[in-house]
């Protein structure tokens, strides 16, 4: 059961966390927990564009039977995924 079907199934509302909370003498506090660290989400993300940028060659590279494997696609990813890295973090959103 998640915890929203546990919090409905129970009754509780925001409101009635905070009263709880204040009940038991709680500052409540709302929080963001990443499931990942902070630099493995940037390399994962760093890769997505870096692929997403490459999609269009490599697209028209398949069409005129001149498409690059696997492996080496991984390889033309890394480089420009890790220059992101590098630069500015604005181009990585």
């Amino acid at each position: 059961m998640s915890g929203a079907a546990l919090a409905r199934r129970l009754g509780l509302t925001p409101a009635g966390v905070r009263k709880l909370a204040q009940a038991l003498d709680c500052e409540l506090k709302y929080a963001l927990v990443p499931r990942t660290s902070l630099s493995q989400q940037l390399q994962d993300r760093a890769l997505e564009v870096a692929r997403e940028r490459m999609y269009p060659v490599s697209h028209s590279m398949s069409l005129e039977d001149q498409k690059v494997g696997e492996a080496m696609s991984d390889v033309q990813g890394d480089l420009p995924a890790r220059e992101l890295l590098q630069g500015s973090r604005r181009e990585l959103w």
